[in-house]
């Protein structure tokens, strides 16, 4: 009987014991549930009623934002302040300006990065025609795109280049193609 009555006993703690755990875990949880949809409700009524104050928000956010720094050069460029130790040689001004200008080659994870330039994707052919999506064939490869960029193949990538012209405000991505331009314009 001795048995009996200590499995009765253990059986009795046990239960005991399993509901004063359920009910101490079930108190402390739910407080955390509760304080997590506190926080949602007041980000939401922060949100709802900031919505009517959007624009001060944004002119706010646009001064706690690092300037991009290419945009600065320019900016800094087109207002004259290049080379301002030797400001009386305007000439030298002009050139370093038309340096900066130049097309040049970027990585390929640089390419659109930037929101105010437009993206392009060209195609260079084997015969060395450089023409766009409608193959209509660029004339001025050297102020669009820059003769030497031609060159950089498998620099990064084996069959594309990837220019920035900065003048243009634009990036583009050059595809290499082992055909003719005379055999896919007749097509």
């Amino acid at each position: 009987m001795s048995k009996v009555k200590n499995l009765f006993i253990f059986a009795a703690g046990a239960a005991f014991g399993s509901f004063v755990t359920w009910k101490v875990l079930k108190d402390k949880y739910e407080q955390i549930a509760q304080d997590e949809i506190d926080s949602v409700k007041e980000v939401f009524s922060k949100k709802e009623s900031s919505d009517n104050k959007e624009p001060i928000l944004a002119e706010e956010n646009e001064h706690d934002e690092k300037p991009n720094i290419m945009e600065y050069a320019a900016k800094l460029q087109e207002n004259g302040y290049t080379n301002y130790s030797d400001s009386e040689n305007k000439e030298t001004v002009h050139k370093e300006d038309d340096s900066v200008q130049k097309p040049y080659v970027i990585p390929p994870d640089e390419f659109g990065e930037f929101a105010g330039y437009d993206t392009v994707s060209l195609t260079y052919y084997a015969d060395r025609v450089l023409a766009d999506d409608n193959d209509d064939v660029i004339e001025e490869v050297g102020d669009v795109v820059g003769t030497e960029s031609l060159s950089h193949f498998g620099e990064y990538e084996d069959d594309s280049v990837f220019v920035r012209n900065d003048r243009l405000k634009c990036d583009y991505e050059i595809l290499l193609d082992q055909r003719k331009f005379s055999d896919v314009r007749t097509k």
